[in-house]
């Protein structure tokens, strides 16, 4: 494939980090924003992200999902406001019968009537239950600049919320916008792949929600690759988080972590277990028990954007990731051909 510019500049300062991390972390997405936030939250709680894609295109068999561990699903639902994804409507309410916590994301097209695009998600998404979650899925520029589309995604959060009274989650990559700035009442859906440990765009966020670790995972239930996702506290938490999402902060109350100093983040704590598909090349089985409790209280390395960080491994790590990060972004937009039966 041929990495978009935006990803080769990011690309840059990896080729040229050289000292570790006293985080737990073995390397990070080091093109981010003007401050770079490691954050070791819990990791036990696990959920996949699918699109119409997923599964060779087959549908899947939810209850096969919830019993290979996973406990929450995101399913695509829109894009711009002329592309539905073929399998929402089977999905959606399959997610819920099995017992899962489910949620629905529209894919962003920066440069398309940001009130125009919520209102065409709502109507797909239809009535709003107690416990769903809605998310904004922002990774494409569209020819746009960063203060546009920063705008027209804050604008459609805003619709969103006015319009369900659910806060909706942002998912994201910290390398995509250079500020985040506004952005800080939204739980953050972090996308980073190469480290055991997500990088969190810092300011406005302190810690994450849930962290996208691959996008080549693999679980017994579906064929194929797909994003492998975890949720930052306990299955309780996440319970509550989906009954009654907070806002600020982009975190989960006491299961993330807290900001730490450049100065004393040499004070690591136990960063706990890595999740499945923390390897950016093959993810891992989830199958298995679900253990809904972690013991872990996180830990948070506040490193400068000039810092160097990363070993020689570490640094592939980090190339590999970002690398695979611009893979999925072609994946998950309607761009690659569709099966019959999308909208166009």
């Amino acid at each position: 494939m041929r990495l978009p510019s935006r990803l080769l500049r990011a690309l840059l300062p990896i080729v040229t980090a050289a000292a570790a991390t006293s985080c737990s972390a073995t390397s990070e997405d080091v093109g981010s924003n003007e401050e770079a936030l490691v954050v070791c939250g819990q990791t036990t709680v696990k959920g996949i992200d699918i699109y119409h894609g997923d599964n060779g295109g087959n549908p899947i068999n939810w209850p096969a999902v919830k019993g290979a561990g996973i406990s929450f699903a995101f399913a695509k639902a829109t894009e711009s406001t002329n592309f539905t994804d073929s399998s929402f409507a089977t999905n959606w309410p399959a997610m819920k019968s099995a017992g899962l916590v489910r949620g629905a994301y529209h894919f962003f097209h920066a440069d398309v009537d940001p009130v125009a695009q919520a209102n065409f998600f709502l109507a797909t998404v239809g009535a709003v239950s107690k416990g769903d979650l809605l998310v904004l899925d922002l990774e494409q520029m569209n020819g746009q600049t960063q203060q546009i589309v920063s705008a027209h995604a804050l604008t459609f959060l805003a619709t969103v919320k006015s319009a369900t009274g659910v806060t909706p989650l942002l998912y994201t990559s910290p390398a995509f916008l250079s500020s985040f700035a506004g952005f800080g009442s939204y739980p953050l859906w972090v996308a980073n792949y190469g480290v055991s440990c997500p990088n969190v765009p810092s300011p406005p966020w302190s810690t994450y929600t849930f962290w996208q670790s691959t996008g080549t995972g693999s679980l017994s239930a579906i064929t194929g690759a797909l994003d492998l996702d975890t949720f930052n506290g306990t299955l309780a938490q996440l319970q509550a988080f989906a009954d009654g999402p907070p806002t600020g902060d982009g975190g989960t109350g006491d299961a993330g972590a807290t900001d730490a100093s450049a100065s004393d983040a040499g004070g690591a704590v136990d960063s706990g277990p890595a999740p499945d598909g923390g390897t950016p090349d093959t993810g891992a089985d989830a199958a298995g028990a679900n253990a809904g409790v972690a013991t872990d209280s996180g830990c948070a390395c506040a490193l400068g954007p000039r810092e160097s960080r990363g070993t020689g491994a570490e640094v592939l790590g980090a190339l590999v990731g970002l690398v695979l990060l611009g893979m999925r972004r072609s994946r998950r937009s309607r761009v690659k051909p569709a099966r019959a039966g999308d909208s166009a």
